[in-house]
């Protein structure tokens, strides 16, 4: 029985998987936390008592009680009126002297008329002393009441803004699923059927 030679090919084609992976986003949103804080408004007062003060300047000087300034001034008037007085006298006297249409002793008259001035009697006037009231000044004194402002002030604690996460990342992964392969087999293959089993030489 003849042998006839088989060539058997047997190839296969490589083939690629793809696995995705769909990214997962995850958004967490902080609940911020508010703390109020109020100031009760603040009150304060500014008071400044009433005061008076007594003036018993012109009361003293009436009763004699000068202050050293006032009783030096008022000597020093004294002083000048009775210069002035004395002037004034002293002129009269002349011009009494002086005047050459008068008959007589004119010097016993000048006399006689001073002498009786002297003699007058002096007049004595009695009133209360002093007479004018002691000077009351006062000084109202005043209140002054301030308030502060009422304040609400407002925090905030924690953090606002939203927090992103990213938990399965994207990802893309290929793989070889099977490997190609291409291979050649030559077989010899024996069956009483084949045809031209016969032949065992070049035509």
């Amino acid at each position: 029985m003849a042998a006839v030679q088989k060539i058997t090919i047997e190839h296969q084609i490589a083939e690629i998987g793809v696995r995705t992976t769909p990214a997962r986003l995850n958004i967490t949103q902080p609940r911020m936390q508010m703390r109020i804080t109020s100031e009760s408004p603040q009150m304060e007062i500014n008071r400044q008592t009433p005061t008076f003060t007594i003036n018993r300047r012109q009361a003293n000087a009436e009763s004699g009680l000068m202050a050293p300034s006032d009783f030096a001034k008022a000597n020093a008037d004294a002083g000048r009126q009775a210069a002035f007085r004395g002037m004034r006298r002293a002129v009269e006297d002349g011009n009494f002297l002086g005047d050459m249409r008068r008959k007589g002793d004119r010097v016993g008259q000048l006399a006689k008329s001073k002498a009786m001035n002297a003699a007058r009697p002096k007049q004595i006037n009695i009133g209360l002393m002093p007479k004018t009231k002691p000077e009351v000044i006062w000084d109202k004194g005043e209140m002054s009441i301030n308030w502060s402002r009422h304040t609400i002030l407002i925090d905030w604690d924690g953090e606002y803004m939203p927090e992103l996460t990213v938990d399965p990342k994207h990802s893309v992964e290929v793989f070889l699923r099977t490997e190609p392969y291409f291979r050649v087999a030559v077989e010899e293959v024996y069956s009483p059927d084949m045809p031209g089993i016969y032949v065992d030489q070049a035509i």
